[in-house]
């Protein structure tokens, strides 16, 4: 399923989309309809249409209109490689903000037609290593890495990792162990709890018999419900979790069940301020006034503002693939705002994790029912 829109609302015609030519098209790729594997949706997507009907408003970028075209993946492989396909017919500059579980499918797609891949949601390998690829964040691999270190400063000795149980939740006792390599803090393993677990008390009880701290790998609703077990048993032991698991509206239904919760966040939290914050919710605001506002949203967002300042910052006019790509390889030390640190992505890491250009968190904790940090920095994930 395909979706377009440039000024107007999606479906209908604006004046600028008479001469296509003088349009910048992106393309946003990811889970609309199907809710199937719990992606986020949509709220990358509208964080995305948020920021660009802003910056259109505003007149567009170097004096062109951007046009989003939307490229449901029906969270389907073969759905993902035929956007993929659809992306380089369509001649788009960049793919922008896209949520799909399958990058495998997408990028080298992509690729071959010289298209950046920008602040997508990071969850597989290619994410992390194809050259048109640009995540803004170090996404789950980062968080638990972030959890468990946070979680260890807080003295935890005797850890236990706690995993929805798919390919992706057994991957986090490697992540937490390279984040914690050379600390006195041990790992006494990992409980995977079923997507479909009717009760999670027995779960509950597994994780919290030997463990001083425990690190949680879970979507929201999970989280929620392992949370409000933990709270049930009585068990009082410090929590780490990634701010995906907690926004503010499961913050208010967990009530107690989430004072003290320790959170690691791949953007400065939206209940912690700043001036990227503050813009981000002005355009959610004004153009997405029922959207959801979190991390994700928080990352679309952020994809499509990283784009143009990354074209303004590179006086960008010939706005190809190639000319886009060319353009994201050559950043030093781009001022995205203050969601992220600055951004450069002419230097590469160590494999498996190449294009990991934003290796940091921010640290923060939930009290009297309020995300607030716990400093002002970015801290290091396992990644250096």
């Amino acid at each position: 399923m395909l979706f377009s829109f440039a000024l107007s609302a999606c479906g209908e015609k604006s004046q600028n989309e008479a001469d296509d030519g003088q349009l910048i098209k992106l393309i946003f790729i990811g889970q609309i309809v199907d809710t199937a594997n719990t992606t986020p949706v949509p709220e990358m997507l509208t964080g995305v249409e948020s920021a660009i009907k802003r910056v259109n408003k505003n007149g567009g970028v170097n004096g062109k209109q951007l046009k989003l075209i939307i490229c449901d993946d029906k969270a389907d492989p073969n759905e993902a490689a035929k956007c993929a396909r659809q992306a380089v017919r369509e001649g788009v500059a960049a793919s922008v903000g896209s949520n799909s579980n399958f990058s495998e499918a997408i990028l080298p797609v992509l690729e071959r037609g010289n298209i950046a891949s920008i602040g997508q949601l990071p969850i597989t390998a290619g994410d992390f290593s194809a050259r048109n690829s640009f995540p803004l964040q170090s996404g789950s691999p980062g968080m638990i890495a972030g959890a468990s270190r946070q979680i260890a400063e807080q003295g935890t000795k005797a850890l236990r990792l706690v995993a929805v149980d798919s390919p992706a939740g057994s991957l986090n006792e490697r992540f937490a162990s390279a984040a914690l390599a050379g600390s006195d803090t041990k790992i006494l393993g990992l409980t995977l709890v079923p997507i479909e677990a009717p009760d999670y008390a027995s779960y509950v009880a597994a994780a919290a018999r030997d463990a001083d701290g425990m690190v949680i790998g879970m979507n929201s609703d999970q989280a929620g419900r392992f949370l409000q077990a933990l709270h049930l048993s009585g068990k009082k032991i410090p929590v780490a979790l990634t701010v995906g698991a907690v926004p503010p509206a499961m913050v208010k239904r967990l009530g107690p069940a989430a004072e003290g919760l320790l959170v690691s966040a791949p953007f400065r939290p939206i209940e912690t301020g700043g001036k990227s914050n503050a813009q981000f919710q002005a355009d959610m605001k004004a153009h997405a006034p029922d959207g959801e506002l979190n991390v994700f949203s928080q990352g679309g967002w952020l994809a499509a503002e990283t784009f143009v300042r990354a074209m303004e910052q590179q006086e960008v006019t010939d706005f190809s693939s190639k000319s886009v790509l060319s353009a994201m390889s050559k950043l030093e030390g781009l001022d995205t705002g203050d969601m992220i640190p600055p951004l450069t992505t002419t230097k590469e890491f160590a494999a498996p994790y190449n294009r990991l250009f934003i290796n940091k968190v921010m640290f923060a904790r939930i009290r009297g029912g309020k995300l607030e940090l716990v400093d002002d920095a970015w801290h290091d994930t396992l990644f250096q």
